[in-house]
Order: C-alpha cells, then sequence, then structure tokens
C-alpha cells in the first residue's frame, strides 16, 4: 500500500455513501440493539425492495462493522434453540460514525445491471437471448414495482413521511428502468431487422 492510499484509509470515514447497507445498520441498532435477523428485519423494512438484504448474509457486514469497533456483540438468552444469541449493540463511535455519515456530501451511485454487461459485451448472433432477458428482466421489475407499493406507508410521523419519499423514488427508478427496457427490445428488434441477423458485431 502506498503512503498517499495509507493516507487515504486513515481519513476515510467509518461509514460512506459506498456502503450504505453498512450505513443502516448501524443506524438501526442506534436506534435499539438487535440480533443479525433483526437487524436485517429492520432494515429492510425501511428501505424495502430497493436494498434487500439477505438474512443470510448480515452476519458478514455486522462482522465488519465490530472490526471497525461502530458495534459490540454479546450473548443473550432467548426462548429458542439454542436458547442463546448474539446481540449487537453500538459503540460510542458508531454515534460518531452516523453524524458523520449525515454530515457527508452524497455519494452517486450508478445501477449496475446484469442486462448492462450482457448488452455490452453481445453480438447480434445473442438477440434471441438479450431479448428472452429483457423481457424477464421487465418482468422482475413489474414485480417489484407491485413489492414497493405493498410497503407504502401513511405520511403522518416523520418515519412514516421519510419513508414515503423512500419508497416514491424507488417507484419512479422502476418504472424510468421499464422504460428503458421498452426501448432497448425495440432498438434490437430494428437493428435484426436492418441487419439480419447473425451478421457479427463491429468492433468498437
Amino acid at each position: 500500500m502506498t503512503k498517499l492510499e495509507t493516507k487515504r484509509k486513515q481519513h476515510q470515514p467509518p461509514l460512506d455513501g459506498r456502503s450504505p447497507i453498512k450505513a443502516a445498520a448501524v443506524a438501526v441498532l442506534i436506534e435499539a440493539p438487535g440480533h443479525g435477523y433483526d437487524v436485517a428485519r429492520r432494515v429492510n423494512r425501511r428501505m424495502g425492495v430497493s436494498w434487500r438484504v439477505q438474512e443470510k448474509h448480515i452476519y458478514a457486514i455486522l462482522g465488519q462493522l465490530q472490526e471497525a469497533g461502530l458495534v459490540s456483540s454479546q450473548k443473550e438468552p432467548c426462548d429458542e434453540h439454542p436458547y442463546v444469541r448474539k446481540v449487537y449493540h453500538p459503540t460510542e463511535k458508531a454515534l460518531q460514525a452516523r453524524a458523520e455519515w449525515f454530515a457527508a456530501s452524497p455519494a452517486m451511485g450508478i445501477v449496475r445491471a446484469d442486462i448492462d454487461a450482457r448488452l455490452a459485451f453481445s453480438t447480434e448472433a445473442d438477440a434471441p437471448e438479450l431479448l428472452r432477458a429483457l423481457d424477464e428482466y421487465r418482468a422482475d421489475l413489474l414485480e417489484a414495482i407491485e413489492a414497493n407499493a405493498a410497503t407504502l406507508t401513511p405520511a403522518v410521523s416523520w418515519l412514516g413521511r421519510v419513508m414515503s419519499l423512500s419508497r416514491s423514488a424507488v417507484d419512479r427508478r422502476l418504472k424510468a428502468e421499464i422504460e428503458w427496457v421498452g426501448e432497448a427490445r425495440r432498438e434490437l428488434e430494428g437493428a435484426l431487422l436492418t441487419n439480419g441477423p447473425g451478421d457479427g458485431a463491429a468492433g468498437i
């Protein structure tokens, strides 16, 4: 590691926009301690379908936060086998990290969907599979829109208001993506009609 990289790492905030799931986990633990599945459930409830956290992966995230000194854990008794579970608590460092996260400029995020990579490295011979993939992607987007709408919260409190704004942002992005899928499909079909299938791809 170079001196510049070391310096950057030393000045890098514990939480930043490049890892919003970590920031979300710290935020919900500051609200109330919890075990891994509880943390995943609360993060998913707040962030909705746009940032679905798989419960089986939350422990790796919590482990990284513990290594960073943002959370601590202790075993506590519970009513289910094995009658003890690890409960995570925020540290004083977590409170400062959360404050710095909110004070920092938001990170610009660009969606990197699998379909984008398939398009970028495709040839005309791949067109039938690309069209099929676009149809499946559109179906998934429609399903996500329905799931997002099902979690709408009445804006009668601060929490309800910010969750409603978050769901609205997700809804607009998903609908814009569906519009793009339609444009991509029409463009590919037009290219096939013009060039014919299997003509190959020109190098860029």
